[in-house]
């Protein structure tokens, strides 16, 4: 694409104080009259770029222009080089974000090449927990190619109840957390989120949606997140358990808690859990580990699903 070898010789000009046409052409695989129609063209967008006559001469990119395109602290080398690109992998751009940061490499000074480098083999970022799976890649290439064009969809969605539904929608915007991907879309008028590893196909269609003009999805995934987090601590169950040391990582590692107090050989772990069912799967999990204190009423109902399943696996097996 043009858009794409124009970017590719600004960045190449950047490098090098100037470069004949000859050795650009080879490097971009084009005629030297592709060449200097590129620079004709970037010259009209108002980049400072000119061809010098003589055997010395070739194609330069004026010198403030390119120390502004390479004036990087170590800092913002570092923002840009540290490695870790599963959510752009799930969106099938990892290979264009290897591309521009090579080319954004080639331009750089030795010492800030260096900066990068530092900081590819110093820093990694993995947003998955461990054992989640992959996502669905082909189906997030399809809602991104979507999303980008503001293109009408039609998808199957599967709720988590398992309730399937075909539906129509407006996909404005795609938000990975925690490496979950989520589908922010207009759907009969309203802005939902649909959950993307429910999603079981999507049809592109020939129509396009017009795209709200106020809207905004930071915004609203930030607005959207904050409401589902009041309502999950209206529903929140807090318990207090008492644990022996060796075991407050298990007890701390996914929910929220707060140790309360430690004696010489066990502590008090209060934990909150986002809801009561939720609460007694754990707690009947961690009957190995932890005794329950508080509340009584659910001290109650733990021994009552225990004997509910020691009944069931006393009997034999049919």
């Amino acid at each position: 694409m043009k858009a794409d070898r124009l970017i590719t010789l600004l960045l190449l000009l950047q490098s090098r104080r100037q470069c004949s046409a000859r050795v650009l052409a080879e490097q971009l695989e084009v005629s030297e009259r592709t060449i200097y129609r590129d620079v004709d063209a970037l010259c009209a967008a108002g980049v400072p770029i000119y061809a010098e006559r003589g055997s010395n001469g070739g194609i330069v990119l004026a010198d403030g222009y390119r120390r502004a395109l390479t004036n990087f602290d170590e800092d913002e080398i570092r923002a840009l080089f540290v490695s870790g690109t599963s959510a752009l992998a799930d969106l099938g751009l990892e290979r264009g974000l290897h591309r521009a940061l090579e080319k954004l490499r080639g331009g750089l000074a030795n010492v800030q090449q260096r900066a990068a480098e530092k900081s590819r083999a110093r820093f990694h970022l993995d947003q998955r927990r461990w054992n989640q799976p992959e996502p669905p890649r082909a189906v997030l290439t399809a809602l991104r190619r979507a999303v980008w064009d503001d293109r009408c969809i039609r998808m199957r969605y599967e709720d988590r109840n398992g309730a399937s539904s075909t539906r129509r929608i407006d996909p404005l915007g795609l938000v990975s957390k925690a490496g979950v991907w989520y589908l922010v879309a207009r759907s009969d008028g309203e802005l939902r989120s649909f959950r993307v590893e429910r999603i079981r196909s999507v049809d592109e269609l020939a129509e396009h949606f017009e795209r709200p003009a106020n809207f905004d999805l930071e915004q609203y995934w930030n607005e959207s997140s904050a409401r589902f987090a009041q309502a999950s601590r209206s529903g929140e169950c807090a318990v207090l358990l008492r644990a022996p040391h060796a075991a407050l990582e298990r007890l701390t590692l996914y929910w929220p808690a707060e140790i309360e107090s430690q004696g010489d050989r066990d502590a008090l772990v209060r934990v909150t859990f986002p809801g009561r069912e939720v609460a007694l799967f754990q707690l009947l999990a961690w009957s190995d580990a932890a005794m329950l204190v508080e509340p009584a009423e659910l001290r109650r109902e733990v021994a009552a699903r225990a004997r509910q399943a020691l009944k069931r696996y006393a009997k034999p097996n049919r």
